[in-house]
């Protein structure tokens, strides 16, 4: 799909304090994403209902097909490219990956979504509609953007990331996150999620903006 390319050869870096607003000067090729985890949505009502390949009426809503999946709503607060040998980046949200325990969680899969409270899943056909419609329900600001050299504060880019069943031993706190491809470090701001029962079309509105 879309991914985080370099467009300069790169050298080795360090890591820099993960409070810092800027690149230190040592971390020449790596971008440093800051975001936040605002809140974990447990079913989607859809404002436009979504028509599918396999189904006479459209699907007004979707949840788990396990009672504790949920949907880990975030936002992208900042893009740091300020290092030295980063004269810009190509970055999407879209390669954003929750990791836990071991396993990673990112694009939604088929058969693992109940259509309207019924015994409908999302079939291999449907799944591509209903990922773009959960998409325009949650998400808020471009998902891929071109960053030039610098620090871009204040993004704001809220995108969701499916978890299809509950996590062993998690309690509510933060998740963090891991970007698939280029050279990337991935800071949360620490601040624990909501839960919401429902999002979406007479839903519990979700956070829009990084706290600090």
């Amino acid at each position: 799909m879309r991914h985080l390319v370099h467009y300069s050869l790169v050298l080795p870096c360090l890591l820099a304090a993960a409070g810092c607003s800027s690149v230190d000067a040592g971390l020449r090729d790596t971008i440093v994403l800051h975001y936040q985890h605002v809140a974990n949505v447990h079913r989607i009502d859809f404002s436009n209902p979504v028509t599918l390949p396999h189904r006479t009426v459209p699907a007004h809503s979707v949840q788990p097909l396990a009672s504790e999946g949920f949907w880990a709503v975030f936002l992208l607060c900042s893009v740091d490219a300020s290092g030295a040998g980063i004269p810009s980046v190509y970055l999407d949200v879209d390669r954003l990956r929750v990791q836990y325990d071991g396993q990673r969680y990112g694009p939604l899969r088929p058969y693992t979504l109940r259509i309207d409270g019924t015994t409908d899943l999302n079939s291999l056909r449907d799944t591509p509609a209903l990922s773009a419609a959960i998409a325009a329900e949650i998400g808020e600001g471009a998902p891929a953007l071109v960053f030039r050299h610098g620090f871009h504060p204040e993004l704001d880019i809220r995108f969701a990331i499916y978890v299809p069943r509950g996590l062993p031993g998690y309690s509510g706190e933060q998740l963090s996150l891991r970007y698939e491809g280029g050279r990337t470090m991935v800071l949360g701001n620490g601040h624990p999620p909501s839960s919401i029962p429902l999002a979406g079309l007479g839903g519990t509105g979700i956070a829009s903006h990084c706290l600090p």
